[in-house]
């Protein structure tokens, strides 16, 4: 009887293959045979997955963006408070560590010649700036500017995670730091 293949299994991962390719030596490194020798399978059953290596690193970077949601997700618990997931939410980007915020930055770097991964990097932010600016709202009320707070609060916590991968600073002090944003945030009169 012939062995049953996962496929999806099987796409997922060739494409883990390329997301640790990525963070290691960024999206050019991406070829067949490398995914292929990192994925320790032949260069023949990466093409037949992938015939196009776009198609690769759309599903590799749609696969982080989802890393990314969902440690965004499991950051929340249900019935916390709006403050509490706002601030949960942050840590969470602040927490993600050195594999997928350098596959951030790869993607990233790739969009201006990627269409595909552009649009797909610009889908992604815009649901986490919706998502944190309905936070915000619901934090601190209609007379904050929620979508422009939520592009600060975001700024400020992907640049504390580069901090904190470089070992610039340390966790304490990057929770502190985000700490300090959010009292501010909510000591604003406008608020």
């Amino acid at each position: 009887m012939p062995k049953r293949v996962d496929h999806d299994a099987r796409r997922e991962e060739i494409a883990r293959a390329a997301l640790r390719l990525c963070v290691r030596e960024g999206p050019e490194a991406v070829t067949v045979g490398r995914v292929a020798v990192e994925a320790s399978i032949s260069k023949g059953l990466v093409q037949h997955y992938f015939p196009a290596k776009e198609e690769l690193l759309r599903l590799a970077a749609t696969m982080r963006r989802h890393d990314i949601e969902s440690a965004f997700a499991a950051a929340v618990r249900p019935g916390d408070p709006p403050r509490t997931a706002l601030r949960q939410v942050l840590l969470a980007l602040v927490d993600l560590g050195a594999e997928q915020i350098l596959t951030g930055h790869a993607f990233l770097a790739s969009t201006a010649a990627n269409p595909q991964l552009h649009r797909l990097y610009r889908e992604g932010l815009s649901a986490a700036t919706a998502a944190v600016a309905r936070l915000v709202a619901e934090s601190y009320g209609p007379a904050v500017a929620a979508e422009a707070e939520a592009r600060i609060l975001l700024g400020a916590a992907g640049a504390l995670a580069d901090a904190l991968m470089l070992g610039e600073t340390d966790r304490d002090t990057a929770v502190a730091t985000l700490d300090l944003q959010l009292n501010r945030l909510a000591a604003d009169p406008a608020s």
